[in-house]
């Protein structure tokens, strides 16, 4: 089952959160830019399956009244690249 939500997005850390029936979700992207570019686009709010992790984004289209939908993997955890650079 999908669920209606507004994501806040952390363009810095990949960080993305929202609620679902009163649950707060973290989950991780590995492109925060990309999506935050979709959803200024889209054409209703995106859903969340929970079972799948994925975030679906329906984009503005020509000829498509609900939009094109996107899928957006998320992860529970970080990716292992480094957020930090160290000078040594």
């Amino acid at each position: 089952m999908a669920f209606s939500v507004l994501p806040i997005i952390d363009l810095q850390t990949g960080q993305v959160q929202f609620t679902v029936q009163d649950r707060w979700y973290t989950r991780y992207i590995s492109d925060p830019a990309h999506l935050e570019r979709l959803i200024t686009r889209s054409s209703r709010r995106p859903v969340f399956d929970p079972a799948a992790g994925e975030l679906v984004v329906f984009v503005a289209s020509a000829g498509q009244p609900d939009g094109r939908s996107l899928a957006f993997r998320l992860a529970k955890f970080p990716g292992i690249i480094s957020l930090a650079k160290l000078r040594g």
